[in-house]
């Protein structure tokens, strides 16, 4: 059975995919490129509270944001979410800060809770995961989980707070409330409606895309890195594939699909 041209070209960015997956896998590990091309300077916040969080015995608190998993509009910044407080939990972990994690709907709830005990174990520090610091707030109601981390806020003393993923306008309520804590807040999201709200509360921000690079930027394990770099090659590789397109197009040349 002959594959259609829309089956071919999406089996060859598939094949192109994994390719270039393993390919800066195997470069990151042999330390033949480096792992990061510039910093982040909004991560320096997590970066020092997990420093100051194993003296002070304050907690670090983790939220992938109110988004669902499932959701055409909030999965991918849920995920990335995840991604990055499963990395600062492993950092946690290696350093003996206390994290505590929250989470906006049930399915979000289970991943960060496998996320967690993940990183604890592969630091080797099992013994130390309490599931009890992996807290559901709410289920699919951004503003109920917002008034919950503003409760949360309220009740514990925390060294710093990261809020990455899925969030909309009620962000404000929680980093607000965070900004007169004294909380050092690091936000990062995608929704137009969420970032300015961010950047007006919290003492930095990840703007767009920088969420999904965050995981790498907040790891020393190589695959974060190498999915960074596949991400990055993917970028150049789709806008030479559109000034392609374009030239083709503006010379009268049609394409199969």
């Amino acid at each position: 059975m002959a594959l259609s041209p829309e089956s071919l070209l999406l089996l060859i960015v598939v094949l192109l995919v994994v390719i270039l997956t393993l390919l800066h896998h195997a470069r990151a590990t042999a330390a033949k490129q480096p792992l990061i091309r510039r910093p982040i300077k909004a991560l320096d916040p997590i970066r020092s509270a997990l420093a100051r969080g194993a003296e002070t015995g304050r907690a670090i608190h983790l939220s992938p944001g109110s988004g669902t998993i499932g959701s055409r509009a909030s999965t991918v910044e849920t995920v990335a979410g995840l991604l990055a407080a499963e990395r600062v939990a492993g950092e946690a972990a290696l350093s003996g800060a206390p994290l505590i994690t929250s989470s906006g709907d049930a399915v979000a709830h289970l991943a960060l809770r496998g996320a967690v005990r993940q990183a604890y174990q592969r630091a080797g520090m099992g013994q130390d995961y309490d599931p009890a610091d992996v807290q559901l707030l709410a289920h699919q109601d951004a503003m109920a989980y917002a008034s919950g981390m503003a409760t949360l806020y309220s009740r514990q003393k925390l060294e710093a707070s990261q809020m990455i993923g899925g969030f909309g306008q009620e962000v404000l309520l929680a980093s607000e409330y965070g900004a007169q804590q004294g909380v050092p807040q690091v936000g990062g999201a995608t929704s137009t409606t969420a970032l300015p709200l961010l950047y007006l509360s919290t003492d930095a921000t990840l703007i767009g895309e920088e969420i999904y690079a965050a995981e790498a930027y907040l790891s020393r394990a190589t695959a974060p890195h190498a999915r960074l770099r596949t991400i990055d090659t993917l970028r150049t590789v789709i806008i030479v594939a559109i000034v392609i397109l374009l030239l083709l197009a503006a010379a009268g040349i049609q394409l199969p699909f």
